[in-house]
């Protein structure tokens, strides 16, 4: 049996930890063996039974090992996926046997669908993205690699996101909006036309911050 290993050992990894032992293929495919965290005290005040492994600059991949990312931050995200990847790590896909998928969803390596997520159909979601708590993708919406759709975000039908999006919760798309790459897009905003790279947006409807 194979052995998952979380990287990073924040307060999202935790939540994941929980999670991972609440989803498809534990403890048939693999268990879940730690954290790795560039800081050790990342769990030092918190009850967890998850155990620091180490740091993920020094961690060399084993053979037995499988991984998910549990970084927050897209960027950061990105980095520390690469990093293990390149050293011949394999990443899975994490399903809360909560969350809901519809026909022809193609889930990218590393990808989490957090408990109550719903990825409706025909849905390209690339890898390490995290659709988070009561989130929803609808049909033919297609997300870039490592974006975060955080709590209770809707992503109406035909939404296609660029890689690294950060969505705030409670954040709505409009049918057939494009969001570029790298794109911030703060609580609670309703978004109605193209959002560009590089670009932080937020309010009702969705104004860009300078």
């Amino acid at each position: 049996m194979k052995q998952l290993i979380i990287i990073g050992a924040g307060g999202f990894a935790r939540e994941v930890f929980a999670w991972a032992r609440q989803s498809e293929g534990f403890g048939t495919e693999w268990g879940v063996k730690g954290f790795i965290d560039d800081n050790p005290d990342a769990l030092k005040g918190f009850s967890t039974p998850g155990k620091w492994l180490g740091r993920i600059e020094d961690h060399t991949p084993a053979a037995d090992e499988v991984f998910v990312c549990a970084i927050g931050n897209p960027s950061i995200k990105r980095q520390c996926y690469e990093r293990i990847e390149q050293r011949g790590g394999l990443f899975i896909t994490l399903v809360h046997r909560t969350a809901l998928i519809g026909d022809a969803v193609n889930l990218g390596a590393g990808s989490i669908l957090c408990p109550y997520s719903v990825v409706s159909g025909y849905n390209l979601i690339g890898k390490g993205v995290v659709v988070n708590l009561h989130a929803t993708v609808d049909h033919d919406a297609n997300i870039g690699d490592w974006t975060q759709v955080n709590c209770h975000c809707d992503l109406t039908g035909g939404v296609q996101v660029g890689s690294e999006v950060w969505f705030s919760s409670h954040v709505a798309v409009s049918p057939g909006v494009r969001i570029g790459d790298r794109a911030y897009l703060g609580i609670g905003t309703v978004v109605l036309r193209d959002v560009d790279a590089d670009t932080k947006v937020f309010g009702v409807p969705a104004r860009r911050l300078e």
